[in-house]
């Protein structure tokens, strides 16, 4: 995907067994996506590389649901593994709650969605899975604003197909008002000199919003037949005043009286929204109309009391401003390696704890050296996948036998 305007927990102090089940996993990942023997070099590669994906897989941090922001513009996630098979009760959840809540579940990315809240944790969402973020404010309310297509089903464009990133080779592009993302082979062949638009608006929400055909007069127009991609392009003609369509300016010059200046500004701006510049239709009824928007179109939009309030009456009033999107927080810690955070951890902690913890550390590394060290005296030099596997089956058998006795 490609183009949609402009387009892209941590706990407290860690108990002794956090560290334990923490450095257990890192182990365990390091092996999986091993072969049969590994070495050294092997092991400190992986991490490096699997500390460079998660870099840039969690960019930001994920302690807050967002949903006390409200109805809010920003990137999305549906859960397969939640979802019944029909979908019929489709739902999306933050950033913070696709890491903190469904971490280990099949998720969908949808990108950003504007006037959206957080549906993880409200009843009869997901299954009814809990959010474990913010889930005593959610348990009684309703996302009654919230709107669902059907990239909450994993499908997108005209043509419905279901989203496969592993496969998908062509450019797909974001409509700015459904925020839908459509084929390039679909829409048609887009000409090479207006390669570089801003945004994009499907044909379905020309017809259902045809204002925004009436002021394109700095997009490029594309027409098609219904079911067919483009197959002619034009730069739309206009009638009105050019001169008085741009947002008009206080007078520069010099003033001894300021209220005359103001005077002067107002009688700007209303001579301005008096002067309504329109596109003049140049295709027949039963055509459809794709737009291509270029750079500095919202500037370009009519603000004359009429097309403001159409703008109202078809709920687009956001497309007169660049919108904000809600981003993660960015984390401290993006960018460092284990041991670097490890450490870091380990000097926030209680004196206690973290004497518990390098205990703790210290017979685990005691123990594998010993469980090692039986290689070496019986003579086998290379020690699989199988055996490193066995170790820590054995360790993780021994703490939760421990965690049963404290019970």
């Amino acid at each position: 995907m490609q183009r949609g305007g402009k387009i892209k927990k941590k706990p407290g102090s860690p108990s002794p067994r956090h560290f334990f089940l923490l450095l257990f996993f890192v182990f365990f990942i390091f092996i999986n996506s091993m072969q049969d023997t590994v070495t050294a070099v092997d092991i400190v590669d992986a991490q490096q590389q699997l500390e460079k994906e998660a870099h840039e897989s969690l960019p930001g941090k994920f302690e807050k649901c967002t949903f006390h922001l409200g109805y809010v513009r920003q990137a999305l996630f549906a859960c397969k593994t939640c979802s019944t098979p029909d979908n019929k009760e489709p739902a999306g959840m933050c950033y913070s709650c696709s890491m903190a809540c469904h971490p280990n579940h099949d998720l969908l990315e949808l990108f950003p969605k504007r006037h959206f809240r957080c549906d993880c944790g409200i009843p009869g969402k997901f299954g009814d899975f809990p959010c474990n973020l913010n889930g005593h404010d959610k348990q009684h309310v309703t996302n009654d604003e919230n709107i669902y297509n059907h990239n909450f089903s994993g499908r997108y464009c005209r043509c419905n197909e279901i989203y496969d990133p592993a496969n998908e080779s062509d450019v797909m592009y974001q409509c700015i008002l459904c925020e839908d993302w459509f084929h390039e082979r679909c829409i048609g062949k887009i000409p090479e000199k207006i390669a570089n638009f801003e945004s994009y608006v499907c044909r379905s929400c020309t017809t259902k919003h045809p204002v925004l055909l009436q002021h394109s007069a700095t997009s490029n127009l594309a027409i098609a037949l219904p079911g067919q991609p483009l197959h002619r392009w034009m730069k739309p003609k206009t009638t009105g005043n050019p001169s008085n369509h741009n947002q008009p300016t206080e007078d520069a010059g010099p003033s001894t009286e300021p209220s005359s200046q103001n005077t002067q500004a107002k009688r700007s701006w209303d001579e301005a929204f008096d002067s309504c510049r329109q596109v003049t239709r140049d295709w027949q009824d039963e055509e459809q109309v794709e737009l291509f928007l270029q750079d500095g179109w919202r500037e370009n939009l009519c603000h004359c009391s009429a097309c403001s309030a159409m703008y109202r009456e078809h709920k687009i009033e956001y497309v007169l401003q660049e919108e904000h999107t809600v981003e993660p927080e960015d984390d401290e810690d993006a960018g460092k390696s284990l041991l670097d955070i490890g450490m870091e951890q380990l000097v926030k902690m209680d004196r206690v704890k973290a004497l518990d913890s390098i205990r703790l550390y210290q017979t685990f590394a005691d123990q594998f050296k010993t469980y090692l060290k039986q290689f070496q005296v019986s003579g086998k030099k290379v020690v699989t996948e199988q055996d490193i596997r066995q170790f820590f089956a054995e360790r993780e058998r021994e703490l939760d036998h421990r965690h049963q006795e404290t019970k």
